[in-house]
């Protein structure tokens, strides 16, 4: 096994000093979503090809959190202090490692960890509200009630999981359809709004917590293979772009009816896919998975947790 010291001279980075490059060695992990804890000052790693949701530390030591068997696909991750929770979205893609043809893109279900020792709190069948069609939920968020709430990519719908932990269909659209992935990263706005991305149509969202059929594109350049979302402060957006691996700075001056792109920063690795801000520093995952989609691709082990500056 390679030490973290000669993985950091493989890829040109440092990972021995707060707020740096860090890297991920993990076989054929392909990690999509990431947390951070700021108690424990580690970061939480989803796993698109093996399920398993693990922790990383700033020298890019990384353990498992949690081995749950009935994990088979986990995309999007949030870690939620004030519950001690960490919500994970768990699917089946029809390539992870423990994919099954019956569950391949019906199984979605939204499950709590405790946020310290990994153990289950509660799992949500959100795949159930829409039978007969397919389902990938893919990224989520929480409002300041403790509602999550969750997009699915394959089928045009937003779900709600309250915080006694009852489902709901919160917002439908048929402008969310179309080829390969649409609804992806979501954020929500203090201001009592979500922020959502379509990734094949590369548009931005606008819509009200309380009133889900008030829908607004917001008006910004096309956002193609937008991905993650990271909110910073109120006027501030950052988006992953997986397809043309980059990742943009976006900042509106009128409560988000539009934005404007600043700048961007490019990927070291293929295929990022979403981030977090720690300490006003933004950490965005090189995730490599155009790799785990091709089978006569070979599969990596190392992986990166890119620290991005504007």
């Amino acid at each position: 096994m390679k030490s973290t010291f000669a993985i950091s001279m493989l890829l040109g980075i440092s990972s021995f000093t707060f707020g740096q490059n860090i890297p991920i060695h993990a076989d054929k992990l392909y990690p999509e979503g990431t947390a951070y804890s700021k108690k424990q000052h580690v970061f939480f790693v989803s796993s698109i090809n093996t399920g398993q949701i693990g922790k990383l530390d700033f020298k890019g030591n990384y353990t498992p959190f949690t081995q749950d068997p009935e994990l088979v696909a986990t995309v999007g991750i949030l870690a939620d202090e004030k519950s001690n929770t960490l919500f994970v979205t768990n699917v089946d893609n029809g390539v992870a490692v423990k994919t099954n043809a019956a569950t391949a893109y019906k199984l979605s279900e939204i499950i709590g960890y405790d946020l310290t020792s990994g153990k289950r709190k509660f799992k949500v069948d959100v795949g159930a509200l829409n039978p007969g069609h397919p389902n990938f939920i893919n990224d989520l968020t929480l409002d300041n009630e403790g509602n999550l709430y969750v997009t699915n990519s394959f089928s045009p719908i937003i779900f709600k999981v309250d915080k006694d932990h009852h489902a709901s269909i919160f917002a439908q659209n048929e402008e969310w359809t179309g080829e390969s992935f649409n609804l992806n990263g979501i954020v929500y706005h203090p201001d009592g709004y979500l922020i959502v991305a379509q990734s094949n149509k590369g548009l931005l969202y606008k819509i009200d917590i309380k009133n889900p059929t008030n829908i607004k594109t917001i008006k910004v350049d096309e956002l193609k293979g937008a991905d993650g979302l990271i909110l910073n402060g109120k006027n501030e957006l950052v988006a992953v772009s997986n397809a043309s691996s980059r990742i943009f700075q976006m900042k509106s001056t009128d409560n988000w009816t539009s934005a404007s792109i600043i700048t961007s920063r490019a990927s070291i690795l293929p295929f990022p896919t979403t981030g977090v801000l720690v300490n006003g520093k933004y950490h965005v995952l090189n995730a490599k998975l155009s790799e785990l989609f091709d089978p006569k691709a070979p599969k990596s082990t190392d992986f990166l947790l890119q620290q991005i500056t504007f």
